[in-house]
């Protein structure tokens, strides 16, 4: 029990900074880059409820504080429940869980039917910025996760192959219908 609250202690604060610095400080940099190359979107909402093109504090505290927090949040507690089936190398470890994160909620994030990617241009860099902030979120929870628990002799603890292969594939497969929609949509942008 000291070990699990340990972990969560560690993981939870870790998810909460890197989501506000991803979300608030890396989201609003791609949201500033992406309204500078497309000045007729200036004024648009998005499909988040923003004014594309128009910045502002509270409006940078709201995404940074109530989303960064929500995805840091999220972020910890899969991370939480994602740890015990990851396997293999760290760098695969490493890979597997940011890159999945990426692609899952890109697809989630990534759609035809809104203003955000039918309005934006270049689409590939719009695409590319919302796979690419996810996964470097996810990459630094978990790296800076482990690092930090790297003294715990029973870090890697995983599940039997009897349930953590089973899980691991229902996640695989998470992974690659995600991937399919996510190219789907930006097909259909495209």
């Amino acid at each position: 029990m000291r070990r699990a609250l340990r972990v969560t202690l560690t993981v939870v604060p870790v998810g909460l900074v890197t989501g506000w610095l991803s979300v608030g400080v890396l989201g609003r940099l791609a949201m500033m880059l992406l309204a500078r190359l497309n000045p007729a979107a200036t004024g648009v909402t998005s499909d988040d409820g923003f004014e594309m093109g128009t910045f502002t504090l509270a409006g940078t505290a709201n995404l940074m504080f109530a989303a960064g927090t929500f995805l840091g949040l999220l972020s910890a507690v899969l991370y939480l429940l994602l740890r015990p089936l990851m396997t293999g190398p760290g760098w695969f470890r490493l890979l597997s869980v940011s890159l999945g994160a990426g692609v899952v909620v890109a697809s989630q994030v990534v759609h035809p039917d809104g203003v955000d990617f039918t309005l934006l241009r270049p689409l590939w860099l719009a695409v590319g910025l919302f796979v690419l902030i996810p996964t470097l979120h996810v990459a630094v929870v978990s790296a800076v996760s482990e690092r930090l628990l790297s003294d715990d002799p029973r870090r890697w603890r995983e599940l039997p192959g009897w349930l953590g292969w089973p899980a691991r594939g229902a996640l695989a497969v998470l992974f690659v219908l995600a991937l399919i929609d996510l190219v789907r949509d930006v097909a259909v942008l495209g």
